[in-house]
């Protein structure tokens, strides 16, 4: 099966760059809270190219990384190697993430699981969501830490939606890299923002072109509250950004939560 996070995964660094200061804030916002409960090992899900893999393990966590994608797993070994450690990486659906985890013979349980780069956006319906929820609640060990964002549903703005907006250029000796993208909602979903990126390459001379496609969800505090609740969780904390400070639904575009194992 095509890999359909293989675009990104290569370009990754360089369109959203792991050494960008939302990397360093986020990682630092992590170990506050994991040094606060004194987590060892920690659980990097949908861990991407290893990014926060790699903050997380220079501090001295013990860090196993799991991802559906397996670009993104060789972008994250190579990663993590040249950093000269010798990383944990398992591919696998997080909505089955106790089975593949078990099936790669990972130690459980773990004291933590991070979920971060917005990656429960493609939980599109209730039914992976919870899933996902459960998955994550049994391979933690009791009173263990959730800790994840999301995109905050209330500031899905008409500003992002159909219309063509630069995102990000990239001009380099041996790479240009335009990307632009052109959203639209769901129609059966107004809260699942179609995400069509269009990438206009230069690498080495060669020109391509490519349009991706993914339907990314965006989510209601009251109704993620509720979910976790319901699920086994506790919700500790609520922030709108890595300094701490309270989210307001009608302020915030990034909703970060802690939650606890019931």
């Amino acid at each position: 099966m095509t890999d359909p996070f293989s675009l990104e995964a290569r370009y990754y660094d360089k369109v959203w760059g792991s050494d960008h200061a939302r990397y360093q804030s986020e990682t630092q916002f992590l170990h506050k809270t994991l040094m606060k409960y004194g987590v060892v090992r920690v659980l990097d899900l949908a861990c991407g190219i290893g990014g926060h893999y790699l903050g997380l393990a220079k501090l001295g966590y013990d860090v196993v990384g799991l991802d559906v994608s397996e670009a993104m797993l060789e972008e994250a070994t190579r990663k993590l190697s040249e950093a000269g450690m010798r990383p944990c990486l398992v591919l696998g659906d997080m909505t089955r993430a106790h089975f593949v985890l078990k099936d790669a013979k990972i130690l459980l349980p773990f004291d933590a699981i991070i979920c971060m780069g917005y990656s429960f956006a493609h939980l599109t319906d209730d039914e992976s969501l919870l899933q996902t929820l459960e998955e994550a609640r049994s391979v933690l060990k009791k009173e263990g830490l959730l800790i994840f964002c999301v995109r905050n549903a209330k500031q899905l703005r008409d500003d992002l939606i159909r219309q063509l907006r630069l995102d990000t250029i990239v001009n380099e000796p041996d790479l240009q890299l335009a990307l632009l993208c052109h959203n639209f909602r769901d129609h059966t979903n107004p809260d699942i923002l179609i995400w069509n990126s269009i990438w206009l390459i230069n690498e080495h001379g060669k020109i391509d072109f490519q349009v991706r496609t993914h339907p990314l969800r965006w989510f209601r505090y009251d109704d993620l509250k509720a979910m976790l609740e319901s699920h086994g969780y506790s919700i500790i904390c609520t922030y709108g950004d890595t300094s701490g400070q309270e989210f307001e639904s009608n302020r915030h575009d990034t909703i970060f939560m802690i939650c606890q194992k019931r």
